[in-house]
C-alpha cells in the first residue's frame, strides 16, 4: 500500500509557529510501524523546496526513512480542482504501480473527488487540528479495511466558504 501524504493541514495545524512544525510526525509514524508494508510518497507542497525526497523523510525517525520512496510531480503553479490526485495516479502509472492500493492523506477536497482512480482513498484532516487521535483512528480503520472511498475526521457541513464536492 502507498499512502500519497500532504504536510500543511496533516502534519501540523495550518498557520501554525515554526516551532510547531511537524508535530504530528510522530502520530504518522506510529502507524508506519504498525504497517511496515506501507511506503510514502510526498505530495505535500514541501516537494516544490527540494530536489529529492530524501530531505523530505529527515522530518521523521531514521527508522522509518527508507519508506518515502518518491514525490509527486509537480503539475503547475495553479491549483486546479482534483490536481493532487492526477499527480497520485500519475505517480502511479508511471511506476507501473496503478493496481495497488493507495491512500491520500490531505486537509484540501478539492485536491481530490469522488471515485478516485484504481484502489484509492483519500482521508481529510481538519486543516486546524491536521493529524489528531480522531484522524489517526479512521486512518488506521481505512488501512484495516480493504475498500477505497472517501472519509473525512470532521463535520463537513462545519467548514464555511469551502467549495467542497458532492459525493
Amino acid at each position: 500500500m502507498i499512502i500519497f501524504l500532504d504536510f500543511d493541514g496533516v502534519l501540523h495545524d495550518i498557520g501554525c509557529a515554526s516551532k510547531d512544525l511537524f508535530r504530528h510526525a510522530s502520530r504518522f509514524s506510529a502507524v508506519l510501524r504498525d504497517h511496515p508494508d506501507i511506503e510514502v510518497v510526498v505530495s505535500s507542497a514541501w516537494r516544490e523546496d527540494v530536489d529529492d525526497v530524501a530531505e523530505l523523510a529527515k522530518h521523521f525517525p531514521e527508522d522509518l526513512r527508507h519508506r518515502f520512496i518518491g514525490l509527486t510531480a509537480i503539475k503547475g503553479i495553479t491549483a486546479e480542482p482534483r490536481q493532487r490526485e492526477r499527480e497520485c495516479w500519475q505517480w502511479l502509472r508511471a511506476h507501473g504501480r496503478e493496481h495497488e492500493r493507495w491512500i491520500a492523506v490531505d486537509d484540501w477536497p478539492d485536491n481530490f473527488g469522488p471515485n478516485l482512480p484504481g484502489a484509492g482513498a483519500a482521508l481529510f484532516t481538519d486543516p486546524s487540528t491536521g493529524l489528531d487521535d480522531e484522524a489517526v483512528a479512521i486512518l488506521r480503520a481505512m488501512i484495516a479495511a480493504p475498500t477505497s472511498g472517501t472519509q473525512f475526521c470532521y463535520d463537513r457541513a462545519d467548514l464555511r466558504g469551502w467549495p467542497l464536492w458532492r459525493g
